[in-house]
């Protein structure tokens, strides 16, 4: 009687035993699933413009695959911002660059002032002279080198203007008389130029605004030069 109690009392342990294990490995199994849920599940903004990741695919796999695509369409990405950054000339700050003003420019330098005329009015009468200086010849224009030996001199006025004519001679070679009057006439601002000759002879021009001198110049059988001119002087300057 006794034995049978105890194995009773035995099989009671037992089952209580059991229903304790069986409780525990229920409470482990549903711990065991809320703690793996998170790690299967994907947040909503990883699934992509559908919302609902497909069988198989990964949010992985999703991101890579949208990032052509918006490039393809033409999105607005980090990458067209940078392009778009890179080609502004407006400074990163927003600021606009305020350049210095511009200075006005220096105003031209004056103009010279006209020359003043070498003859005035009343102009001489027609006139010439043989071995001297004709009345009314410019000689503070064109003085003639020392030493020069006078053939003959000429003057002639018509309206504003006076013709003069000298021919003679001086001891000086051609390229000595042909720098005097060089340098006479270049200080009254008269600039010169070859001109044409006869064989034998050599040509200048001077030039001054509308005033004009041709000199000419030859040697002669004992050495010495000859010289011509003839000039046309304006009494207004220019």
């Amino acid at each position: 009687m006794i034995a049978k109690r105890l194995v009773i009392v035995g099989v009671s342990v037992a089952a209580v035993l059991g229903g304790t294990a069986v409780v525990f490995d229920q409470l482990a199994g549903v711990t065991d699933t809320g703690a793996a849920a998170p790690s299967t599940s994907v947040p909503p903004a990883s699934a992509g413009s559908g919302g609902t990741l497909p069988p198989g695919a990964s949010a992985t796999e999703d991101d890579t695959s949208a990032a052509p695509g918006s490039e393809a369409g033409g999105g607005s990405g980090p990458a067209s911002g940078t392009q778009e950054s890179a080609g502004s000339a407006a400074p990163a700050s927003g600021k606009r660059e305020v350049l210095p003003p511009v200075a006005a420019a220096p105003a031209g330098l004056p103009l010279p002032s006209p020359p003043v005329a070498l003859v005035s009015t009343p102009l001489p009468p027609t006139a010439s002279a043989q071995g001297k200086i004709v009345a009314g010849f410019p000689a503070a224009a064109l003085p003639f080198p020392d030493g020069s030996v006078v053939v003959s001199t000429g003057v002639s006025s018509a309206d504003a203007v006076l013709q003069v004519t000298a021919d003679a001679i001086s001891a000086s070679s051609q390229d000595s008389v042909v720098g005097h009057f060089q340098q006479k006439l270049a200080a009254l601002s008269f600039w010169s130029e070859p001109a044409p000759a006869a064989d034998g002879q050599r040509s200048v021009r001077f030039v001054r605004g509308t005033d004009s001198v041709t000199l000419t110049t030859s040697t002669t059988g004992t050495g010495s030069t000859r010289f011509m001119l003839l000039g046309n002087l304006h009494t207004t300057a220019g």
